[in-house]
Protein backbone atom coordinates (compact mmCIF):
# COMPACT_ATOMS: atom_id res chain seq x y z
CA UNK A 1 0.00 0.00 0.00
CA UNK A 2 1.35 3.65 -0.95
CA UNK A 3 1.06 6.21 1.38
CA UNK A 4 -0.05 9.37 -0.12
CA UNK A 5 2.38 12.35 1.12
CA UNK A 6 -0.20 14.76 2.71
CA UNK A 7 0.52 16.32 5.75
CA UNK A 8 -2.27 17.51 8.27
CA UNK A 9 -1.58 20.60 10.11
CA UNK A 10 -3.73 22.78 12.73
CA UNK A 11 -5.14 25.72 11.47
CA UNK A 12 -7.59 28.73 13.05
CA UNK A 13 -9.12 29.63 9.48
CA UNK A 14 -12.84 29.15 9.46
CA UNK A 15 -14.09 26.39 6.79
CA UNK A 16 -17.29 25.82 5.75
CA UNK A 17 -19.31 23.39 3.92
CA UNK A 18 -21.56 26.07 1.87
CA UNK A 19 -18.51 27.37 -0.10
CA UNK A 20 -20.74 26.74 -3.11
CA UNK A 21 -22.69 29.50 -2.29
CA UNK A 22 -20.00 32.12 -2.06
CA UNK A 23 -20.14 31.40 -6.45
CA UNK A 24 -24.04 32.28 -6.32
CA UNK A 25 -23.65 35.57 -4.03
CA UNK A 26 -20.47 36.79 -6.11
CA UNK A 27 -22.68 36.63 -9.13
CA UNK A 28 -25.97 38.27 -7.50
CA UNK A 29 -23.36 40.92 -6.55
CA UNK A 30 -22.08 41.51 -10.16
CA UNK A 31 -25.21 41.86 -11.74
CA UNK A 32 -26.11 44.16 -9.12
CA UNK A 33 -29.44 42.08 -8.58
CA UNK A 34 -30.06 43.82 -5.48
CA UNK A 35 -29.92 47.40 -6.72
CA UNK A 36 -32.76 45.89 -9.48
CA UNK A 37 -34.78 44.29 -7.28
CA UNK A 38 -34.88 47.07 -4.87
CA UNK A 39 -36.24 48.88 -7.94
CA UNK A 40 -38.77 46.77 -8.60
CA UNK A 41 -40.56 45.88 -5.31
CA UNK A 42 -41.63 48.89 -2.55
CA UNK A 43 -39.14 49.43 0.30
CA UNK A 44 -40.61 48.64 3.74
CA UNK A 45 -42.80 50.74 5.69
CA UNK A 46 -40.96 50.81 8.62
CA UNK A 47 -37.20 50.82 10.02
CA UNK A 48 -37.58 47.41 11.09
CA UNK A 49 -38.43 45.87 7.76
CA UNK A 50 -36.30 44.23 5.43
CA UNK A 51 -35.27 45.42 1.96
CA UNK A 52 -37.04 43.38 -0.64
CA UNK A 53 -33.50 42.43 -1.82
CA UNK A 54 -32.30 40.89 0.94
CA UNK A 55 -35.66 38.87 1.21
CA UNK A 56 -34.99 37.41 -2.44
CA UNK A 57 -31.47 37.17 -1.99
CA UNK A 58 -31.70 35.26 0.61
CA UNK A 59 -34.21 32.95 -0.94
CA UNK A 60 -32.51 32.44 -4.19
CA UNK A 61 -28.91 31.11 -1.67
CA UNK A 62 -31.48 28.81 0.15
CA UNK A 63 -32.76 27.48 -2.79
CA UNK A 64 -29.32 26.79 -4.50
CA UNK A 65 -28.57 25.40 -0.81
CA UNK A 66 -31.77 22.99 -1.18
CA UNK A 67 -33.61 24.72 1.35
CA UNK A 68 -37.24 25.32 0.65
CA UNK A 69 -38.73 26.51 4.27
CA UNK A 70 -38.01 29.62 6.24
CA UNK A 71 -37.10 28.77 9.00
CA UNK A 72 -33.94 27.13 7.21
CA UNK A 73 -32.57 30.30 6.84
CA UNK A 74 -30.89 29.66 10.43
CA UNK A 75 -29.01 27.35 8.74
CA UNK A 76 -26.97 30.15 6.65
CA UNK A 77 -27.29 32.74 9.14
CA UNK A 78 -25.35 30.70 11.90
CA UNK A 79 -22.63 29.31 9.57
CA UNK A 80 -19.87 31.93 10.60
CA UNK A 81 -17.87 31.46 8.04
CA UNK A 82 -20.12 32.12 5.43
CA UNK A 83 -21.57 35.08 7.23
CA UNK A 84 -18.09 36.43 7.78
CA UNK A 85 -17.01 36.79 3.64
CA UNK A 86 -21.40 37.47 3.15
CA UNK A 87 -21.09 40.31 5.51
Amino acid sequence: MKILPYKLTTTNDQLTSRAGLLTIAQLMQSMELGEHIDQQFPLPGSNRGFKPSVFIETLILMQHEGSFHLDDVRNLHEEEALMSVLG
